[in-house]
């Protein structure tokens, strides 16, 4: 009797042991892709495109011309007609972590606040109904090209307060500490194929 409690005391700190173990994996993992994703974001707050690109996965630039994303990104960030404010981007939640042969793929939804202002959005001679009606215009907009996300005008400061959920998947191979982000957006729909391993797209259904 004193020897099997032994046994399953033994099995139990075993199991404890393994246990512990694996959730000291996930949790730098996931401690990792948090610190690496706050580097990408900053890249993108700070307008340092080109450094946000080295956040990304390599054969994202087999599909996409890296010196054109790059003048994207400019562009949208500092277009003549709007301006734009990151205030926070934050991973809210993750999957688990698949592996297909080297790579390792772990989906990950993240939350971005921001603010979108539109210059000369209203003329001199704008009635508040006006405004009010050219301010819903928009909101309606945004919320058609933006799912999924919370919108709305704040009329002191004159700006779009956007609250805003996105799917990506954080990708690094097994003998890299880094991790990469790929934001999962419609336009990459039709190159999924080119960009990730059948198994990830089939467990992560997209």
């Amino acid at each position: 009797m004193q020897l099997q409690k032994k046994i399953v005391l033994k099995n139990l700190l075993l199991f404890v042991f393994l246990t512990t173990s694996f959730m000291g994996v996930a949790q730098s993992d996931e401690v990792q892709l948090k610190s690496d994703f706050a580097k990408y974001a900053s890249a993108l707050k700070s307008r340092q495109y080109t450094q946000a690109t080295s956040y990304m996965p390599d054969n994202l630039f087999n599909v996409y011309n890296k010196e054109k994303l790059v003048q994207e990104m400019k562009q949208t960030f500092e277009s003549a007609d709007t301006e734009v404010k990151i205030n926070s981007v934050e991973v809210v939640s993750m999957d688990s972590k698949i592996v297909d042969g080297s790579q390792v793929y772990i989906p990950f939804q993240f939350r971005q606040q921001f603010e979108l202002k539109y210059i000369n959005l209203f003329d001199a001679t704008d009635d508040e109904q006006s405004r009010d009606s050219t301010t819903k215009f928009i909101v309606d907009m945004l919320n058609e090209s933006l799912p999924d996300s919370s919108i709305r005008f704040d009329k002191k400061k004159e700006v779009f307060a956007i609250d805003n959920l996105k799917n990506a998947l954080a990708v690094k191979s097994t003998t890299d500490d880094t991790w990469k982000f790929l934001v999962i957006e419609p336009s990459l729909k039709n190159v999924m194929g080119r960009l990730l391993p059948a198994t990830v797209i089939q467990k992560t259904k997209l």
